[in-house]
C-alpha cells in the first residue's frame, strides 16, 4: 500500500520544520535591518514629524501626501509591524521543531519583549512628543534597548537552532570570532567624529558594524567555545553593552563621554582579537599530535 498523501498544511509544517534554522536566520536578519532603519529614522529626526499620532502618521494610515521625513517614519512603522508578525511565526516554528530547548525559549523571549517594544515605540512618538523635551535621545534609547534585547534573543535562538539541528561547520566559532574582530575594527573607524563627521549615514555604518560584531560574539558564545575563549568573548560583549550606554543617548554626549566611548571601542577590538587568538591557539593545540588527552 502507498502511504497516505500528506495534506498541504502538513507539507507546509514539514517544510518549516526542516528549514527552522533558516527561518530563524531570516527573522534575525529582518530584525537587524529594522534596527538600522529605526536608528536612521531617529538620526534624521523623522520620528517627531508625525504630529504625535500612532500607529498612522499625521492622522492618516496612507503614505500619500506625507513629507519625506514623515514617509520614513511611516515606512519604519510598517516594517516594524511586519517584522513583529515574523517574530511571532519564528517562535512558533522553533517551538514546533525543537520543543523545550534553548532555541525555542530564546524565540519566545524575543516575542515576549516585543509588546514592550511596541509600547515604547508608540510612547516615544506620541506622549514623549507632547511633553516639552520629551522626544530626547534618552527616551529613544529605551526604545533601542528593547530592540537590542529582541535582537540578542533572536541571534541566540538562531545560533542554538543551527547547533541543535547539527548544521554547524567545524569552523563556526572561529569564523564568528573573526567576523566580530573585523566588524569591530570598522566600528571603531566610524566612531562619532573620530575620522568622519557623524552624519546619519555614518551613524548607520557605525551601528551596522557594531551590531554585526556583537551578533557574531553572541553566536560564538552560544556554540560553547573553550572556557578561555568564552571568558574573553563575554568580556567583549560586556564592553559593547557599556559602549552602547555611552553612545546611544542615555548620557549627554560631552567630550569626556566621547573619549570614554573611543577608549571602550579600542578595548572591544583588542578583546575581540584576543578571543580570536585564544581560539586559534586552542585549535592548534588540539590539532597537534601528542597533545590530546
Amino acid at each position: 500500500m502507498q502511504p497516505p498523501r500528506m495534506s498541504t498544511l502538513g507539507r507546509g509544517v514539514a517544510w518549516l520544520d526542516d528549514h527552522a534554522p533558516g527561518v530563524a536566520v531570516f527573522t534575525t536578519a529582518v530584525t537587524f535591518l529594522l534596527l538600522l532603519l529605526g536608528l536612521y529614522t531617529a538620526a534624521i529626526g523623522a520620528g517627531a514629524t508625525c504630529n504625535n499620532t500612532y500607529p498612522g502618521c499625521a492622522g492618516q494610515l496612507s503614505p500619500l501626501g506625507l513629507t519625506l521625513p514623515q514617509f520614513v517614519e511611516w515606512f519604519h512603522r510598517l516594517v516594524a509591524m511586519s517584522v513583529g508578525f515574523v517574530i511571532f511565526g519564528n517562535a512558533l516554528v522553533l517551538h514546533h521543531r525543537f520543543g523545550r530547548t534553548k532555541a525555542a525559549y530564546a524565540g519566545w523571549l524575543a516575542l515576549l519583549v516585543l509588546p514592550l517594544q511596541v509600547v515604547l515605540g508608540g510612547t516615544t512618538v506620541t506622549f514623549a512628543g507632547m511633553v516639552p523635551g520629551g522626544y530626547e535621545p534618552s527616551v529613544q534609547s529605551l526604545h533601542f534597548y528593547a530592540a537590542l534585547a529582541i535582537f540578542t534573543a533572536l541571534v541566540a535562538a538562531t545560533a542554538w537552532a543551527y547547533r541543535q539541528a547539527g548544521r554547524l561547520s567545524v569552523n563556526a566559532v572561529g569564523t564568528a570570532l573573526r567576523v566580530a574582530a573585523g566588524a569591530f575594527a570598522v566600528h571603531l573607524l566610524f566612531a562619532r567624529d573620530l575620522l568622519f563627521t557623524f552624519t546619519a549615514e555614518v551613524q548607520i555604518l557605525y551601528r551596522f558594524a557594531g551590531l554585526l560584531g556583537f551578533a557574531a560574539l553572541v553566536a560564538a558564545l552560544c556554540w560553547s567555545p573553550p572556557e578561555r575563549v568564552r571568558r574573553t568573548a563575554g568580556a567583549a560583549v560586556a564592553l559593547y553593552l557599556v559602549q552602547t550606554v555611552l553612545s546611544v543617548g542615555a548620557l549627554l554626549i560631552t567630550r569626556p563621554v566621547e573619549l570614554a566611548s573611543y577608549a571602550v571601542g579600542v578595548a572591544i577590538l583588542l578583546v575581540a582579537l584576543a578571543a580570536t587568538r585564544a581560539f586559534e591557539r586552542d585549535a592548534n593545540t588540539s590539532a597537534t599530535p601528542g597533545t590530546a588527552d
